[in-house]
């Protein structure tokens, strides 16, 4: 074999190791962008309750003037007969959507169910009406029927609630 030739080969071999270190190396590449991906995603997801955390307490109960976690939500208190209350009471919570399981007139309740948005769990909701030194007091508990924590949605149910008793007395 010529000089000239032996040369040729040796140039030849030496891009084809080239090519073959450059396409393996781009594999590579690829490979740990997906892993540092995956594990990037494992930690956000592991700490994705912790986040939740820091801005819903984990709790799926809330009562008006029980739930520390909730010190703004109290219960509410108007200057109307119970029975007028009870019945503004009973029409807000179907202008909710809740679904009345039982309405007792003499005890001065209601009992519903609440079913949320986006994944239609169900969550159990009372309203107790009770006339207290010249007032009509109205306290409200919602409850999640799955879980540990609500995302704060029960607490908002609660406010809504209030807010549009409120509106209509």
């Amino acid at each position: 074999m010529t000089e000239a030739k032996a040369g040729s080969v040796y140039t030849k071999s030496r891009l084809r190791v080239l090519w073959l270190l450059r396409s393996m190396t781009g594999k590579f590449m690829k490979l740990n962008k997906i892993i540092a991906g995956v594990i990037v995603s494992l930690v956000l997801l592991a700490s994705t309750p912790f986040i939740l955390g820091l801005i819903w307490p984990r709790i799926n109960d809330v009562s008006t003037g029980a739930t520390p976690q909730y010190p703004d939500i109290q219960p509410q208190k108007f200057n109307q007969p119970p029975e007028k209350v009870l019945d503004a009471a009973l029409a807000t919570a179907q202008a909710m959507d809740w679904e009345i399981l039982e309405t007792d007139r003499n005890q001065g309740t209601i009992e519903a169910v609440a079913t949320t948005r986006l994944f239609r769990f169900k969550d159990e909701v009372t309203v107790t009406i009770t006339p207290e030194a010249g007032v009509t007091v109205v306290n409200i508990r919602s409850k999640s029927r799955v879980g540990k924590g609500d995302l704060g949605t029960n607490a908002r149910r609660i406010r809504a609630f209030q807010a549009e008793l409120a509106k209509r007395l």
